[in-house]
């Protein structure tokens, strides 16, 4: 509290408060005749009195919704990995972009949410990410009374008609068995990209995310079992030389894998090639990890995804898709499915929540594929 001298005498008494929905201070005060201290009992007195009042008077409808995601999305952040964050502030910024300052939470409906989702000016996986956080943003709002129900889960994305295009698309994701075996004979071919091709082939036969290979650690193998606990993912924020391991990307994600025998051979030489390397390198980082390049620490993502353009621009014939560490994650989805193993033992392996877009796409492509191949079947009978 403070104070000060009026022009007719008096004096003027101020106190800030924060507002809770703009979370501007607010300066409010009240007017006396003078400054003894029992004065200033009573302006202090009487301005928290004003405040209480004030507060009391906001009600959750008064809330705007710019105001309130703000909020939800100082909240979330705090759950959330630094990957994760990087993922959504796109879509955040977006809207917190969009929004018109002035509305209010409880005024807004599915029409409204619906206008913003329809923009045709947006790519489609775009809309999606702002339809997710609308979604979780009036979750919140739910949660905390705001509103008493959620029109942004009723609104919904425009159905797209697929395209020749979009079946293409879903072809890039994946290597057909011949197109892996390809690439991976050049990358086994010159001793620079040796360990990269290890790392490629157990992607291609485990199923797991490249962040979950490069944490994979001598204690997360259990050679007698067959096993491997694919328990973490690498975070790549913080740099690959501190290896800070963190917490999968979902639940579904923390699983235990049984190995195949080739899995197992795999690891088993990256394990050997890392035991000579120390031998004989006096700066070898000893992490831990198995997936390493020559120095002992994680093979980095980038420098993986380059080294897969290059083999491939390599190739006699380059493989007319987009390489990255992902496409071998994929191909074991395309390969499982050919071979007739039901989507969820697929997603089971790979790490997918049961609502997997793309291992959905990916498997429904493929046996759509195998349907229409039965009539090629039958007339060539």
């Amino acid at each position: 509290m403070w104070s000060q001298q009026i022009p007719n005498g008096r004096y003027q008494y101020f106190e800030r408060y924060i507002d809770p929905y703009t979370e501007k201070m607010v300066r409010i005060s009240v007017t006396l005749d003078g400054n003894s201290r029992s004065m200033q009992k009573q302006a202090a007195l009487l301005l928290n009195e004003k405040i209480s009042r004030k507060l009391n008077e906001l009600s959750t409808t008064d809330a705007l919704l710019l105001d309130v995601s703000k909020e939800w999305w100082e909240q979330y952040k705090k759950t959330l990995k630094q990957s994760s964050i990087s993922s959504m502030t796109s879509g955040v910024n977006y809207l917190l972009n969009t929004i018109n300052p002035h509305t209010k939470i409880k005024n807004v409906n599915v029409k409204f949410i619906q206008n913003i989702i329809n923009d045709d000016n947006i790519k489609r996986s775009q809309l999606e990410r702002i339809k997710s956080v609308l979604n979780l943003i009036f979750d919140y709002a739910v949660t905390l009374e705001y509103v008493t129900d959620n029109p942004a889960r009723r609104a919904k994305l425009p159905k797209r008609v697929k395209t020749l295009e979009d079946l293409e698309k879903v072809n890039n994701k994946y290597l057909e068995q011949s197109e892996l075996s390809d690439i991976l004979a050049e990358l086994y071919r010159r001793p620079d990209t040796y360990r990269h091709g290890l790392l490629a082939e157990f992607m291609s036969l485990n199923g797991c995310r490249m962040g979950e290979a490069i944490a994979l650690k001598y204690d997360n193998y259990h050679k007698s079992d067959k096993t491997i606990d694919i328990h973490g993912t690498l975070d790549t924020t913080v740099g690959y030389a501190k290896g800070d391991k963190t917490t999968p990307k979902t639940v579904s994600s923390y699983r235990t894998v049984e190995l195949s025998d080739r899995e197992i051979a795999i690891i088993d030489e990256m394990i050997a090639i890392s035991q000579t390397e120390k031998m004989i390198n006096p700066t070898y980082h000893n992490m831990g990890f198995i997936f390493v390049s020559n120095s002992g620490i994680p093979i980095q993502i980038n420098s993986f995804n380059l080294t897969l353009k290059r083999a491939n621009t390599r190739l006699k014939t380059p493989i007319k898709k987009n390489f990255s560490s992902h496409i071998f994650r994929h191909s074991l989805v395309s390969f499982l499915a050919e071979n007739n193993v039901p989507l969820k033992a697929i997603m089971d392996r790979v790490g997918h929540s049961h609502s997997s877009k793309t291992t959905s796409e990916i498997y429904t492509h493929v046996t759509e594929n195998m349907k229409s191949s039965i009539i090629d079947i039958l007339n060539a009978k």
